[in-house]
């Protein structure tokens, strides 16, 4: 058996809504934080990049020259 719940317009201002496990949405809001850290940190790699501020190298051998 299956419940019908009807939000009202007003309340969801026309938007679609879904609905999610507690669980699941916590591992989405998780898993989106750690997006936004590896994106901030890519950001700031390529802003260090395109000042000078970083060496290429093409092994792990050259970090030791």
């Amino acid at each position: 058996m299956s419940a019908t719940i009807t939000i009202p317009k007003k309340v969801t201002q026309g938007e679609e809504l879904i609905v999610v496990r507690r669980e699941e949405y916590e591992n989405l809001l998780q898993h989106l934080a750690e997006v936004k850290d590896a994106l901030a940190k890519i950001q700031k790699g390529n802003e260090e990049l395109k000042a000078g501020k970083t060496r290429v190298v093409d092994s792990l051998a050259e970090l030791r020259e």
